[in-house]
């Protein structure tokens, strides 16, 4: 059996997943929460999704719904790479936690 020890997350992280070296790829919301990206804590590989606003404000969505609509569609991008990540590295957590 192997344990692992709780730590608090930064207050941006939304979502973390562990990576197959113990390090984690982690979601996190940007200054202001409108915009999501992810980055792994071992490695270093981040991910920046594709910025839909143009996208749901050219379908008729007002400001606030695209914007809406944009982040959840950012948060999604930013899982299933988060998840794909998670199952393939093998990098361990820096010692200095960051």
């Amino acid at each position: 059996m192997t344990t692992s020890t709780q730590t608090a997350w930064p207050a941006s992280v939304i979502a973390r997943y562990l990576t197959v070296g113990g390090a984690t790829a982690d979601i996190r919301f940007s200054a202001g929460g409108w915009f999501a990206n992810a980055a792994c804590t071992g490695c270093n590989d981040t991910y920046q999704p594709f910025d839909y606003t143009g996208y749901f404000l050219d379908s008729e969505y007002s400001l606030e719904e695209a914007e809406q609509k944009a982040l959840d569609s950012a948060e999604q991008d930013c899982a299933k790479w988060a998840q794909l990540h998670a199952e393939k590295c093998r990098a361990i957590p820096r010692p200095d936690g960051t």
